[in-house]
């Protein structure tokens, strides 16, 4: 395996989508004769070299940043003159990301998170424009002959620290068009009912193959997951996909007793597919089948358009989003278990609850995001985010008593501040009530039943709410609830197993630091233990057992337990 550094240039079509659908051969023409009269050339005057084309796009390679920059300066001004009265129909803008790091070198193409982030980049240029990253400004400081705009600390889907991000756009560049939504230019244009909640539109399951068995199967998981996403709090299901936000589309095929779904939902505002995914199972319990697919369909969407609603939102103002766009990003943020994000999620919502005091969704969301740290383990819950998440929790379900999410929220607080394990319980199953397929509400019903002692059961239920999604946020959550799980069965090694499971996702959380130190001393690991517990020290300088708030567990026998596998690592 070859590595070297290099400096990576991303360039994509604006618009592309639409163009490619007013004159798709006359689009496909101006395309290809830029990229040969002026792309291919520069690029390689500039010491550069184009290792993939896409059809609305290149990446190219440079063994310089200043190679990289002064190439797209040049790029970007030449295609303004290129442009030049040409009518907005037909003009091709382009923008462009650049970013500088190791590459992995194979067979002609390049690999690695260098290149990941240099698509992320040109995904938050404007039109005309270029994004670099900050390693990048840094190296052309003083060598290029443009100065470069600070564009902030952005959080890029999957990468995992935060860029800083620089803009610049050549002089002449058409004005940045502010869209009803407040974006300038970066997003396409927000759709007619901006501010709404994000709609969903399901068309037909298509039967691939012409196997007459497949068509009840197809028209049964329509239907199975057409009624639970007509449940779900916070996305609106539309019957006309012409009005719908996204598109999900999918198709059936069945092989022997063995089935194959693929779900694929589309942006209806890019005209562009963001996810894809796949779901076999067996027909020979067909109604289980369905229930089963259903709930790990809509979990998927769910997740998907949440993450796509953050992503699209994320460059705008806060002042510029609607309570609905910030209600998404603060709830989606309050999935992932790091720290930094928390505080960002109040601001967010508090901003929503001095709009709307009496918007149900926001204060349940305010409710959770004065208990995650806490329940993460980072900090002792104090008097007024107890009253806080109480008050909000409640007044959430008696302005919306149907709503999954808030039940969720008020059985959540029910459970760690009152450690009222029966009320839990109804709130989880209140919620599931609403929405069977809500893999949270599942979640809070296993650790209910694991905290007042049947462990068997809360088990089930956590690996129910697991299996949901591979790619949810939250399944670290899961997981350490796996190992609480198997703590009270006192299958230490598999309660172990679980917590470093959980760990390797999001390491460093107290909570899963106290279960692999107390669990790793009942399996009789003392140098495993004594590991996890410096760790916790680390994370957690002040961290006493004294202090520890006591977790809702209803035997006492069992928290005592807990307490002693610390004691025997030598916590504090």
């Amino acid at each position: 395996m070859e590595r070297r550094l290099a400096a990576i240039l991303a360039v994509d079509v604006v618009g592309y989508s639409r163009l490619m659908g007013a004159d798709e051969l006359g689009t496909f023409e101006r395309i290809r004769a830029h990229r040969k009269e002026l792309f291919e050339p520069e690029i390689a005057r500039q010491h550069g070299r184009i290792f993939k084309l896409m059809g609305d796009g290149l990446l190219a390679e440079f063994g310089s940043a200043v190679d990289a920059v002064t190439c797209a300066v040049v790029l970007q001004r030449s295609m303004l003159d290129r442009n030049s009265g040409i009518s907005d129909e037909r003009r091709i803008d382009v923008r462009m990301g650049i970013n500088l790091g190791d590459v992995i070198v194979e067979d002609g193409d390049r690999h690695g998170d260098t290149i990941n982030l240099a698509a992320r980049l040109e995904q938050l240029a404007r039109p005309n424009g270029i994004c670099v990253s900050d390693k990048v400004k840094i190296e052309v400081e003083g060598k290029v002959d443009i100065r470069f705009e600070n564009g902030g600390e952005q959080r890029l889907k999957n990468i995992a620290q935060a860029t800083k991000a620089f803009h610049w756009r050549p002089d002449g560049a058409p004005p940045l068009v502010l869209t009803k939504a407040g974006a300038e230019g970066i997003r396409d244009p927000a759709p007619a009912n901006a501010g709404a909640k994000p709609s969903l539109a399901l068309s037909a399951f298509e039967v691939l193959g012409g196997d007459a068995q497949a068509v009840p199967l197809a028209t049964g998981v329509n239907e199975a997951v057409a009624s639970s996403l007509a449940n779900l709090t916070g996305i609106s299901l539309v019957t006309a996909s012409n009005e719908a936000n996204y598109h999900a589309i999918g198709s059936v095929q069945i092989s022997g007793s063995r089935f194959r779904v693929i779900v694929k939902l589309l942006d209806q505002r890019s005209k562009k597919q963001f996810w894809s995914d796949r779901f076999d199972g067996d027909i020979a319990a067909t109604f289980d089948a369905l229930d089963n697919l259903a709930f790990r369909i809509c979990s998927a969407l769910r997740y998907e358009i949440y993450e796509r609603e953050t992503e699209r939102t994320r460059l705008r103002s806060l002042e510029e989003q609607t309570n609905e766009e910030l209600m998404g990003q603060a709830g989606h943020i309050l999935l992932n278990s790091r720290r930094a994000d928390y505080e960002r999620s109040v601001t967010l919502i508090d901003l929503v609850v001095k709009r709307d005091p009496n918007n149900f969704m926001a204060l349940a969301i305010r409710a959770w995001g004065a208990m995650v740290e806490v329940v993460c383990g980072y900090r002792e819950v104090s008097p007024a985010d107890s009253a806080i998440a109480l008050q909000f929790a409640r007044k959430a379900t008696e302005l919306n008593g149907r709503s999954d999410f808030a039940h969720l929220v008020y059985g959540l607080m029910l459970l760690y501040l009152k450690r009222d394990l029966d009320a839990a319980v109804r709130q989880a199953k209140r919620s599931l009530e609403l929405n069977p397929n809500y893999a949270l509400s599942i979640y809070l019903l296993g650790m209910a039943m694991m905290y007042a002692g049947d462990a068997e059961a809360g088990l089930r239920h956590c690996k129910r709410a697991l299996e949901a999604n591979p790619r949810f946020p939250a399944n670290n959550w899961f997981m350490d609830y796996m190992a609480v799980g198997n703590f009270l069965r006192e299958d230490y090694g598999a309660a172990v197993e679980w917590a470093r499971r959980s760990d390797e996702i999001h390491g460093d959380i107290p909570r899963c630091l106290l279960l692999l130190t107390t669990c790793s001393s009942h399996a009789g690991a003392v140098e495993e233990a004594a590991r996890e517990a410096d760790r916790l020290m680390q994370a957690c300088p002040d961290f006493r057992i004294r202090d520890l708030r006591r977790w809702p567990f209803l035997r006492e026998q069992d928290w005592a337990r807990f307490i002693d596998g610390l004691v025997q690592a030598r916590l504090p």
